[in-house]
């Protein structure tokens, strides 16, 4: 177990590529000319790209009623994770955000920004981790009639917490603001966030290797998130990280 989380304010992009260019071809582009105008962004504390597996998703632990299986319509593909600088300073973001929103019709054609607002992530790491072997992104789906606090008890409370205490590494975990579907809006790629379709969490935690995924999943402090899950979500996707790219390290400003 680490010592203590911290809040964070952060917002994550759940990406889909360009259907219509080479995967590889754009995930090189994702990490390189675009990663290089995101480098020049002032004052972000911390900035990851995470590409997904093609194949790989779909592995969290079910329970009653709790969608798990990845829908073939709604793949997405990685996820840009940034760590703001706090609420006064990331409001000059924008102000230099002109080369960025218009790169991104080069390599994206869906984008689902989801800000937290001040912290609304809690982080059990003190920054990237480059001996991490292996990253899981969970996508969570709040149940209809949970409330926003209750639901953010679950995700940080038990099932971060539960995640760090299972021997989790570099562990993250989300909850978002309501009504963000114009939260990053940029030119020539979709934004539309369908209700049954839409995420309101993510955690984000690392292993040694892949084959320590399972191991982690079956221990006692995540079974027991597990065991409630349904009470608060209805949905819990996971996606296998292929490649870690990080752009910005914390300290880096």
């Amino acid at each position: 177990m680490t010592a203590a989380p911290v809040n964070t304010s952060s917002a994550l992009y759940p990406l889909r590529l360009r259907a219509d260019l080479d995967p590889d071809t754009a995930y090189e582009y994702w990490a390189g000319p675009h990663a290089a105008i995101a480098a020049r962004l002032p004052g972000l504390v911390e900035y990851n790209q995470y590409h997904f597996s093609a194949t790989d998703h779909g592995y969290w632990p079910t329970a009653a009623m709790v969608g798990t299986r990845v829908p073939a319509d709604w793949a997405i593909h990685g996820m840009t994770e940034v760590r703001l600088p706090g609420l006064i300073r990331s409001a000059a973001i924008p102000l230099h955000m002109r080369e960025i929103l218009f790169d991104e019709q080069n390599v994206f054609e869906h984008c689902l920004g989801q800000l937290t607002g001040p912290g609304g992530g809690r982080w059990w790491t003190r920054g990237h981790d480059d001996s991490v072997g292996h990253r899981t992104v969970v996508l969570i789906r709040r149940r209809r009639g949970v409330s926003g606090r209750e639901f953010g008890r679950f995700v940080h409370d038990e099932l971060g917490a539960a995640l760090d205490r299972g021997g989790a590494r570099d562990v993250r975990s989300y909850t978002f603001l309501p009504l963000v579907a114009r939260a990053h809006v940029t030119f020539g790629v979709s934004h539309d966030n369908p209700a049954h379709r839409r995420y309101h969490g993510a955690v984000v935690f690392g292993t040694n290797d892949r084959a320590d995924v399972e191991p982690l999943m079956a221990s006692d402090p995540v079974m027991g998130a597990v065991a409630r899950q349904e009470r608060t979500c209805v949905a819990l996707h996971a996606y296998a990280v292929a490649r870690t790219v990080p752009v910005v390290r914390t300290g880096d400003t």
